[in-house]
């Protein structure tokens, strides 16, 4: 009888030992943090595994296995847990910070600047103990002027705006970002970009042009004119200010201004085009025609596909009587697709001209 129940005994224990419930992710995922604060990386990495074989889901396991997977040496499945891990929780700073410890030793600089710029974002305290984020500051402003001159703007945008959260005091940094902004239609972030420029640094005279260059483009013209001149007061030989006060002094009809401002860009840049347009449009409206057509003529040698200097040609040619010239000046002008309402004043010139030969 006794041996039937130590057999007994044995079989229950078998089943209980069977029957034993399984560690759950939790107590995987806090063993795992356990270890890696001790320092015992290979048993971190068995235990987080672990944890997350069992709850995939769970951000910190994904976040701790990538932070032992690094102290291990294992960077590109650090990597990619630490990215898996952001998609759970975007908010976690330690993630973020690693991140970009990760993307820094890997010379990977932009990439590593985006990380590190949304860590600061999360948790400002812990920049101090990442002394590679100054080292990643000038590859990502010189990365998002290379987007940018690219046209490639969401990529500028990102690293631009990355920049002015590490380095908070760049004016060049805001001065650029403002640029891209305005390439994209957002007049308001231009607008605010100048203004952080210009609080760094008040003399930062291709801020106040490009302020000028809003207020221009809202028909505010004396508010124009003040901030060119407060920029050529600061830098004198910048002869795009100088072209962009003519061009202010013309809409106000200050035609005697506006020359003297288009002579003086020319005298500093000679090769620029924008104004040889201006030029001939004043002399066009003085009907100095034979002035006009070479200013314009020059002008569409230096930019073939100008639609302004085409346009000016034609009509100038128009009220010269030479129908040839400006018929062909037209045409080209509207193979280049111009907006109204010049389109419209175009092709009302061209059926005159073509129907009155």
């Amino acid at each position: 009888m006794k041996r039937y129940a130590l057999v007994l005994s044995i079989v229950l224990l078998a089943l209980a030992a069977c029957t034993a419930p399984a560690p759950a992710p939790e107590d995987h995922l806090a063993a795992g943090r356990a270890a890696l604060e001790a320092g015992d990386v290979a048993k971190a990495i068995v235990e987080l595994e672990a944890a997350i074989a069992a709850d995939p889901t769970r951000a910190e396991a994904q976040v701790l296995l990538g932070q032992a997977y690094y102290q291990a040496g294992r960077t590109t499945e650090a990597r990619e847990r630490l990215q898996s891990g952001l998609q759970q929780d975007p908010k976690n700073a330690q993630a973020q910070y690693l991140l970009g410890d990760l993307f820094y030793d890997a010379n990977q600089m932009p990439e590593a600047a985006l990380a590190y710029a949304a860590a600061v974002n999360l948790d400002p305290s812990q920049r101090a103990a990442h002394s590679n984020i100054e080292k990643v500051i000038d590859p990502a402003l010189a990365a998002g002027k290379q987007a940018a001159s690219a046209g490639q703007w969401t990529q500028a945008i990102g690293l631009l705006e990355a920049v002015t959260v590490l380095k908070p005091d760049s004016a060049e940094a805001h001065f650029t970002l403002g640029n891209v902004y305005f390439n994209v239609g957002n007049l308001d972030g231009a607008k605010a970009a100048y203004e952080t420029a210009l609080t760094i640094n008040p003399q930062y005279a291709p801020a106040i042009t490009n302020l000028g260059v809003l207020a221009y483009q809202t028909a505010d013209l004396e508010r124009a004119q003040e901030l060119f001149q407060q920029a050529l007061a600061i830098d004198p030989n910048d002869a795009e200010t100088h072209y962009l006060l003519g061009a202010a002094y013309l809409n106000q009809d200050e035609r005697r201004d506006a020359e003297k401002e288009f002579l003086r860009a020319l005298e500093l840049k000679p090769d620029l085009a924008e104004a040889h347009i201006g030029l001939g449009n004043i002399y066009l409206l003085a009907k100095e025609y034979d002035k006009a057509v070479e200013a314009l003529k020059r002008a569409v040698e230096l930019a073939p596909q100008s639609p302004e200097a085409l346009f000016a040609l034609g009509k100038t040619y128009a009220e010269m009587g030479n129908t040839e010239e400006a018929v062909t000046a037209l045409k080209a002008f509207l193979q280049l697709g111009p907006i109204e309402p010049f389109k419209g004043q175009a092709e009302e010139l061209l059926r005159k001209l073509e129907n009155n030969p």
